[in-house]
């Protein structure tokens, strides 16, 4: 994927935080952001380095994983397109919280630096409305996280992440088959669901057996989409 002229023309603005701005601030946007291209492990950040700025992600897979202070992971999530990550850190943080990695090839990005974004903060309230929505979405997703670990079962929480990313990042193959854009390993998985990677090798040998999912060079094809929602929901 090419970068595009401006935000306007990126296919995933209307996600962005920047959906909102009006052509003369997205000129500006334009002319401030670094554009970035990141392969499979490569990382974008480290937990405890020193708070630079934001990506804006424009395609590919990335995470963002926490650990405590005995490199247990706290807390984990995807980032998709049109997602940002380095954005929890911008306020009351002076390090980022959380390390981020590229999982998939060609994960594209644009960095914005902690200058310009606090001044959109202070200049723009379409912006600050956004940024407090988001990370108020993404809080409240924590907290689910942490009840769905104690109330449901390992599988189900699985099949809710192939669910999210069937919905939220796959093409249809047919009129029942989907396949997530890129490859997602089983060690991701493991490290989303904070379980062993052995526990996810097991369970998607299982929903392979059953039918429920299959592979298409390395990527994972949901072959029952209405079955895998019902599991999400066990």
């Amino acid at each position: 994927m090419t970068l595009p002229e401006n935000c306007h023309g990126c296919p995933v603005w209307k996600k962005s935080l920047f959906k909102d701005f009006d052509p003369g601030l997205l000129d500006w946007l334009k002319k401030r952001k670094v554009w970035c291209n990141f392969t499979k492990k490569d990382r974008l950040f480290n937990q405890g380095q020193v708070v630079e700025g934001i990506f804006c992600h424009l395609s590919g897979l990335a995470k963002v994983v926490q650990k405590d202070g005995k490199a247990k992971i706290r807390f984990s999530r995807l980032v998709l397109p049109g997602d940002t990550s380095g954005h929890r850190s911008l306020f009351i943080e002076q390090k980022y919280k959380g390390t981020a990695d590229a999982i998939s090839d060609n994960v594209q990005a644009c960095f914005i630096l902690k200058s310009d974004i606090l001044y959109l903060l202070s200049n723009n309230a379409s912006f600050a409305k956004n940024l407090v929505i988001k990370i108020s979405t993404e809080l409240k997703r924590s907290e689910e996280q942490q009840i769905s670990v104690k109330e449901k079962t390992v599988r189900a929480r699985l099949a809710h992440v192939i669910y999210y990313l069937c919905n939220e990042y796959s093409d249809q193959i047919n009129e029942e088959q989907f396949v997530i854009r890129s490859e997602i390993t089983k060690k991701d998985l493991a490290s989303l669901l904070l379980v062993a990677n052995e526990t996810v090798i097991r369970l998607m040998s299982e929903m392979k057996t059953e039918g429920l999912i299959s592979y298409q060079d390395k990527k994972i094809v949901i072959n029952d989409l209405d079955k895998i929602k019902k599991l999400s929901r066990l």
